[in-house]
């Protein structure tokens, strides 16, 4: 048995307003639409969700440039060396590693108030 996934639009009141987020091709077959941004997506609605790039759980399917780049509504992502993780079993200090290497290698710059983290590789 697999698992079945339906986007929900709701209003401003939290009512459901429809079912399902798929425009329908030319020949009858329906493709998922980006939930953030409302394009269709190359995904059928019938493809299943491990078979496809971009399907958030609990969320829906995302088109490829806003799961990858961002998108208006400013989804971006940062990737972190793996061994950071491997170095830093405490959540806590990966924590304050990740934002470590997040401000030297994406902002330039550490913040004061991340002063007592400049040590931690």
């Amino acid at each position: 048995m697999g698992e079945h996934h339906v986007t929900l639009q709701i209003d401003e009141n939290n009512m459901v307003t429809s079912v399902g987020d798929y425009t329908t091709s030319k020949n009858g077959e329906s493709f998922d639409n980006c939930v953030i941004c409302g394009k269709q997506t190359q995904y059928k609605t019938s493809t299943h969700i491990d078979m496809r790039s971009g399907y958030v759980e609990g969320v829906g399917q995302l088109c490829g440039i806003c799961y990858t780049k961002g998108s208006s509504a400013g989804r971006e992502m940062i990737g972190i060396p793996k061994y950071l993780v491997e170095q830093y079993p405490n959540d806590m200090e990966l924590g304050a590693a990740v934002r470590q290497y997040y401000w030297e290698n994406y902002k330039n710059d550490i913040p004061n108030h991340h002063a007592g983290y400049h040590n931690l590789y």
